[in-house]
């Protein structure tokens, strides 16, 4: 066994496999089918130990601290994922991206599941098919700004697809109807809803956008909340919002 093989190097090693972006448990995995490292029979502790090492040399977290700046988080900081840092300009032109494409394989490959369900599925990544069709009838207009014409609006998931079950991905009560505009900012974390589906948004935007943000907001909007509906705006709050 190398004494050069490290937990850097074994993360490295298991992220250019995935095609230079994976999530924890994918690189987790690799690492351990790999066995190369000298600690994982002996050490209980050392997926932390991979997620330690990814944040030490990853400059949008707080546990770097100079030195080797080589990962990024490749959907925000929160989900998971992540990618080799030289390679992020060559991952984000491509039309999907690694992690994606493993996921929609693993829908198409999914002998479990009906053909037809395996279509609604990949269709409802990009709010199409049936997950949009349910997302208009429950809202019928944009949360925000009560714009009604359904061509100016976007089925919008609230827990990512890429974060969600079969079941999640197609759930009316995991997603929105927003114009353009806001489900940008909310697909960007920059705005969030809370549980009366007031909108709360991101320091991160200027106090001149903010107010032009707030202005196109229309009033008098309720919806009925679910329990299934505030866990996920939960989730959207604590995991994509940018605080």
């Amino acid at each position: 066994m190398s004494n050069l093989t490290t937990y850097l190097s074994e993360i490295l090693s298991a992220l250019q496999s995935l095609g230079g972006m994976g999530s924890l448990k994918e690189i987790n995995d690799l690492i351990e089918r790999r066995n190369l490292l000298p600690y994982i029979h002996t050490n209980v502790n050392w997926r932390g130990n991979v997620r330690a090492v990814i944040q030490r040399h990853c400059s949008e977290t707080q546990s770097y601290h100079g030195g080797g700046d080589i990962f990024y988080s490749v959907y925000g900081l929160g989900e998971g994922f992540w990618g080799i840092l030289s390679m992020k300009d060559s991952l984000e032109e491509m039309p999907v991206d690694p992690i994606t494409e493993r996921q929609l394989d693993e829908v198409e490959n999914d002998s479990a599941i009906s053909p037809t369900e395996r279509n609604m599925i990949v269709r409802a990544r990009i709010g199409q098919g049936i997950f949009r069709e349910r997302i208009i009838q429950k809202y019928h207009k944009c949360i925000v700004t009560g714009i009604d014409d359904a061509r100016l609006l976007i089925a919008s998931h609230i827990k990512p697809w890429r974060s969600s079950d079969n079941s999640e991905r197609l759930s009316s009560e995991n997603g929105l109807l927003l114009s353009p505009l806001y489900d940008k900012l909310f697909d960007s974390g920059l705005i969030t809803f809370d549980d009366s589906f007031n909108m709360i948004i991101s320091e991160d935007i200027s106090e001149h956008n903010r107010a032009k943000i707030v202005s196109q907001r229309s009033s008098g909007q309720h919806y009925a909340m679910s329990t299934e509906l505030k866990r996920n705006l939960e989730y959207h709050r604590d995991i994509i919002f940018r605080r």
